[in-house]
């Protein structure tokens, strides 16, 4: 009989939540009694999935923005996480831990080289982090084009998580494939069980009993002809992360005991994706559909406009989106010129720059590997401020906030105070003030529910802060000041 084996993989992430001018979380309504989401959702999973020894069985990946929060606020959770990978890899030669493009942006929507930085601050976090580079990166929703694949490969990495409606034609999701890319590249790509995943993800009742899903549900998804002509096949749960605990209460005890007991007492073996691939490389060869996603049955629409996936009218999420796209143009020529006699190659440079931010290198050691020789310090002062506006710029694209339904809320706030900061950074340098320009490409962005247009919401962000603040290295870090 053909072996089978079941993976859990869970995509861990919560978005930057630290105001960018003065480095603290704020208090966020419906997080109580906690003070902020970040807070009550380590409460209800990341810590007790960590107690419970879940990462160690699981094929996971933690956001960068999610990992450095961890970091600071709940050292115990977090290393016990690291931990989990390493003990992984004591025990199979390979982690179970896999990287994110680093703060979630929907990359088939970004420009070439936003894919490159997100991609390479992915890698370079996660590396910090764990310890080694990483077999597989998470796509923020699964979102997925041709280009970014490549890049991906070229970076080093080895693999990635897909729905099965993201493939060119049919996918049997019980093996993994390799997609075949441009200069003599591939990836390989494995396609989740999207039945298995839905009900763990939105059916509460399938979840009460993990040796009645192992029993009725998991069962019916194996491929009896694998299995009579003893070829293995992996059955692939992904989901968000959250809801074993948070979105599903109590429900990090139910994984707990499918991994434990419920899959191992129907036959499966428990592997992360890296350990399957080490026992059985892919056989097959297919080709995905771009411009797709895992949460959107319009491609990657429901970041960019309107559509079916949400309520009300979302023609505010095209206005926002091309104001940021506008607003980041104008940041990379003003970054581009300004730093052409100052960095010897200023976009290899804001690749690496993510190290600066990591605190693996000083600022004065970043500057003496990109710094042209003779740059004075008043100099490489503004290259610094230039470095954090890249460095916001980036965060203003999170896909929170073209996720839900309504311009009103945190998610888009928080990447409009991203915007802010950049245009303060940049108004810091003396340069050049973006202000103006940007709240003209908002105007026509309005709340369907509220009323409130998105000037209104960024004159709010500006109203709380000093109109002008500078940023300084402390400890390796760029905090804001």
């Amino acid at each position: 009989m053909g072996k089978k084996y079941l993976a859990v993989h869970a995509h861990f992430y919560q978005p930057i939540r630290e105001d960018p001018f003065t480095g603290q979380v704020p208090q966020e309504l419906g997080a109580e009694p906690y003070h902020d989401f970040n807070e009550k959702i380590n409460a209800e999973c990341y810590k007790p999935n960590a107690e419970a020894g879940n990462f160690r069985q699981i094929s996971f990946d933690v956001g960068p923005t999610l990992a450095m929060w961890l970091e600071r606020s709940d050292r115990r959770t977090h290393d016990l996480i690291v931990d989990s990978d390493r003990e992984h890899r004591r025990r199979f030669g390979v982690g179970n831990a896999i990287a994110q493009a680093y703060n979630h942006t929907i990359l088939p929507l970004a420009t070439t080289r936003e894919k490159r930085t997100q991609i390479a601050w992915g890698i370079a976090e996660f590396a910090h982090r764990f310890g080694r580079k990483p077999e597989g990166l998470w796509l923020a929703e699964t979102a997925v084009d041709h280009e970014s694949l490549e890049i991906m490969a070229e970076m080093g990495v080895q693999f990635t998580i897909l729905a099965p409606w993201q493939a060119a034609g049919h996918a049997d999701t019980g093996q993994p494939y390799r997609v075949r890319l441009r200069n003599g590249r591939s990836i390989v790509v494995f396609f989740y069980n999207s039945a298995l995943s839905g009900a763990v993800s939105f059916d509460s009742h399938a979840t009460i009993c993990a040796e009645s899903f192992s029993a009725q549900l998991l069962t019916q998804h194996l491929d009896h002809q694998k299995m009579a002509s003893d070829e293995p096949q992996i059955i692939l749960v992904a989901t968000d992360g959250e809801v074993y605990g948070h979105h599903k209460p109590g429900r990090d005890q139910f994984l707990a005991h499918l991994l434990t007991y419920g899959a191992p007492q129907q036959g499966f073996e428990v592997v992360s994706l890296t350990r399957y691939l080490q026992l059985h490389p892919p056989r097959w060869e297919i080709a995905i559909e771009e411009d797709t996603s895992w949460s959107c049955h319009h491609g990657v629409k429901r970041w960019r406009d309107s559509c079916g996936c949400t309520d009300g009218n979302g023609s505010w999420k095209w206005h926002l989106r091309r104001a940021l796209g506008r607003l980041a143009a104008r940041v990379d020529t003003v970054y581009e010129l300004q730093t052409t006699n100052t960095l010897r190659d200023p976009w290899e440079a804001l690749e690496q720059y993510i190290d600066v931010k990591l605190g693996a290198v000083s600022w004065r050691e970043f500057l003496s590997q990109h710094r042209i020789q003779g740059v004075t310090n008043r100099e490489s002062s503004r290259v610094l401020r230039l470095l954090e506006a890249q460095y916001y710029r980036q965060l203003m694209f999170t896909s929170c906030a073209f996720f839900f339904e309504d311009l009103d809320r945190i998610e888009p706030r928080i990447n409009i105070t991203m915007a802010a900061r950049v245009i303060a950074l940049l108004g810091d340098t003396g340069v050049i003030n973006l202000m103006n320009a940007f709240l003209d490409d908002l105007g026509p962005g309005k709340s369907w529910r509220t009323g409130r247009t998105a000037v209104e919401i960024y004159k709010e962000v500006i109203s709380r802060h000093r109109p002008r603040r500078r940023c300084v290295a402390v400890g390796g870090r760029l905090t804001a000041a």
